[in-house]
């Protein structure tokens, strides 16, 4: 098993298994199987958009989630902190569906019903997991980065060495939805996917980058589709700007 799947896996103890059943009203045993499928699905969605985008930014990413988050990363106290702060604007949870809007589109909700059909919890609780796990895979990914002092370039090699193997990781019954979605090495991802929509999934990226409001992120993604994208270029040198120039803010669409 690749070390980073490990040491991601590891967050997420029995101990906050246990609180998690607890807390979503679901047993252990569910709980467990619903990690299982959620986790590796979000890697390999973290590795597709490294490998199809920039994973210089997806690095930064990570860095800064790390770097700033208010939570205590892989403490069970941290991650029912994180649940127990609710879904309001702005919120840790509120980023993690923002992640799971950039990684997945609305196909995440397509996740989330087959993760409650594997492991026979609510529809309810696997959105839950899926927001939880998008709220701190990034810092964590960034902690493994600062712990092992990998590069970008090193961090993206994890990344898709995971998505290569994600059909042994995955439980049989997610891995036909992990194909649908282009997540594993032997498929594509689906047609249809619009230049306008890469400018959507960047700009939201950049917007969990910039530690926007939920609100903020909500209007950027509802405004987009009839914007032009000079308009989105716009924006994102702004949000550049204000970020302290990071230099890596626009991507290579334009």
């Amino acid at each position: 098993m690749s070390a980073l799947f490990s040491a991601i896996t590891r967050a997420f103890p029995r101990e906050l298994i246990s609180h998690l059943a607890a807390r979503l009203g679901e047993g252990e045993n569910g709980m467990k199987r619903a990690l299982q499928g959620v986790l590796p699905v979000m890697m390999g969605g973290m590795a597709r958009k490294a490998e199809a985008s920039d994973a210089q930014l997806l690095f930064e990413w990570s860095n800064r989630a790390y770097l700033t988050t208010p939570y205590g990363l892989g403490s069970v106290t941290g991650m029912l902190g994180i649940l127990g702060g609710g879904q309001e604007a702005g919120s840790a949870m509120m980023q993690g569906e923002t992640l799971l809007l950039v990684l997945f589109g609305n196909s995440w909700q397509t996740i989330a019903a087959s993760v409650s059909r594997y492991a026979q919890v609510k529809r309810t609780t696997a959105s839950t997991l899926l927001m939880l796990v998008g709220a701190v895979l990034p810092g964590l990914l960034g902690q493994y980065a600062e712990r092992n002092r990998l590069s970008a370039a090193a961090v993206t090699a994890n990344l898709i060495s995971i998505k290569n193997r994600l059909n042994n990781l995955l439980p049989g019954d997610l891995r036909a939805v992990a194909d649908a979605l282009g997540l594993t090495a032997t498929t594509q991802p689906a047609k249809g996917r619009t230049r306008q929509g890469q400018v959507i999934s960047w700009s939201l990226m950049l917007a969990v980058l910039l530690g926007m409001s939920s609100a903020r992120v909500g209007l950027l993604a509802h405004v987009l589709p009839v914007g032009s994208a000079q308009l989105v270029h716009g924006w994102c040198l702004m949000a550049a700007q204000v970020a302290g120039g990071m230099t890596r803010a626009t991507p290579a669409v334009w």
